[in-house]
């Protein structure tokens, strides 16, 4: 009978397990949870992968480059305008800077360089979408080298598994945006100005983390969220260690100035060369703070504001009819009333941080049948894996023993949190406080593992 029963409770086993692997699949948790599991895996098993750097960069870039082959999606909106730009640059044609949209916000003009030199190569948008791949694993490999630095192996390997399975962070390479090359190099900034690796540059390692923050700045206008972080981190550090005062101030102040020197330069520069006659300058920095002000879209891209506002512009971009109507339009929604902009502020993190932003990526698919299905998991496997690593950086965040370097990447995220409750935001802004929200839940993966060592 003994026998008879383990004959019977194997079959019934499998089918159970079978048909629980169905439910999930068909519910969309299943590849989430297939992810948190291995991670999970090798957090409570210690297990440590040995050359994971250059896995992380090998497989990380192999992954995206398979994505990149399965998905082609259309070149739009920003992204088309600067790409044809950038044709037109690499043919000698510098007639695009003439366009409303380049001369309001000719700090694009560093990103249309960018894409022409690649061009350069190779004339395809395929060379683009290869650089994003290789710099996407590039920044990856940047955050794990950050993060084993103040937590245990395994933790910090762990964390990176997530990001590298993250759909967002894995299928925006397919897009030509400006995100990807900008987050790399003021990842490098960071990596740079707070890595042990990097100890061995000494005071250097400040002055170029300035260059590759502006770098990245230059590319994309977020280097004001890197440049705050590092302010606060090296706040923080002094307060720790009241003896490092001086080398800090030293730092941070060769820091500022080179940063500040080279963004000067750049824009110098753009103008002398002729690509574009307003150099890397915002025209209308107040527009961001109208949309994002927005109610009725909570902060997300206005039309009917950009239509009220543009109506009053001249051939040379805002005029004076324009800042009224600017100012009027904020103070307006600025006097809602404290109830009112603490809605928005919800609506406006919604959008943020609770909505995905793979549309980008698979908007153009016609989906039907199995392809829904696996949509369906990758859709929810993105948000799965985002909350998993908000709750594991909340988990991990207090330990008075960590050194403010640790806490580098969660300064970086709430530096975002800040800035985007003022400006205009869409879900795919946060891909760069995203990225160092799955560094910061390296820490939360470490006290998972049990009794806390000192990594300081």
């Amino acid at each position: 009978m003994h026998h008879a029963f383990h004959v019977i409770w194997r079959p019934f086993l499998i089918c159970f397990v079978l048909a629980a692997i169905g439910i999930l699949l068909a519910g969309g948790w299943l590849a989430g949870l297939c992810v948190l599991a291995a991670a999970g895996w090798l957090v409570r098993g210690r297990v440590t992968i040995q050359h994971f750097t250059l896995w992380l960069l090998i497989g990380g870039f192999l992954l995206r480059v398979a994505v990149i082959l399965v998905l082609n999606p259309p070149i739009i909106s920003d992204f088309g305008l600067m790409f044809e730009a950038s044709q037109s640059l690499l043919a000698g044609d510098f007639s695009f800077q003439q366009l409303r949209y380049f001369s309001l916000w000719a700090y694009q003009s560093g990103f249309v360089a960018w894409q022409a030199m690649l061009l350069a190569i190779w004339n395809n948008p395929l060379i683009i979408k290869l650089a994003n791949a290789l710099l996407s694993a590039g920044t990856v490999c940047l955050l794990y080298r950050l993060a084993r630095d103040h937590v245990r192996e395994s933790a910090a390997q762990a964390a990176m598994l997530l990001l590298t399975a993250f759909p967002f962070a894995l299928t925006l390479p397919t897009v030509l945006t400006n995100q990807i090359s900008s987050a790399f190099f003021l990842t490098l900034g960071v990596w740079l100005l707070a890595c042990y690796d990097c100890t061995r540059l000494g005071f250097w390692r400040f002055p170029l983390a300035g260059l590759a923050l502006q770098a990245g700045n230059l590319l994309r206008s977020e280097g004001v969220i890197l440049v705050v972080a590092v302010l606060a981190y090296a706040v923080f550090a002094v307060l720790q260690r009241p003896n490092m005062a001086k080398r800090m101030v030293c730092g941070m102040a060769a820091l500022l100035v080179v940063y500040g020197a080279v963004g000067v330069g750049a824009d110098a520069a753009v103008r002398a060369s002729g690509l574009n006659a307003n150099g890397t300058a915002n025209g209308y920095p107040g527009w961001k703070f109208v949309t994002g002000l927005n109610f009725s879209t909570s902060g997300g891209y206005s039309t009917d504001d950009w239509n009220q506002l543009s109506a009053t512009f001249d051939e040379n971009g805002p005029t004076e009819a324009t800042y009224q109507v600017q100012d009027a339009l904020i103070s307006e929604r600025l006097s809602a009333g404290p109830k009112a902009l603490l809605l928005h502020a919800a609506h406006k993190c919604k959008l943020l941080w609770c909505n995905d932003a793979l549309d980008w990526a698979f908007g153009h698919l016609q989906l039907h049948d199995c392809l829904t299905l696996i949509y369906d998991n990758i859709q929810k496997m993105d948000r799965m894996l985002f909350y998993a690593a908000l709750l594991l950086a909340v988990f991990g965040v207090y330990r008075p023993r960590r050194t403010a370097a640790a806490y580098l990447p969660l300064f970086v995220v709430f530096a975002a949190f800040c800035a985007f409750l003022l400006i205009e935001v869409q879900p795919r802004y946060a891909h760069l406080p995203q990225l160092f929200l799955f560094c910061g839940a390296s820490l939360g993966f470490d006290r998972l593992i049990g009794k806390e060592e000192n990594h300081a």
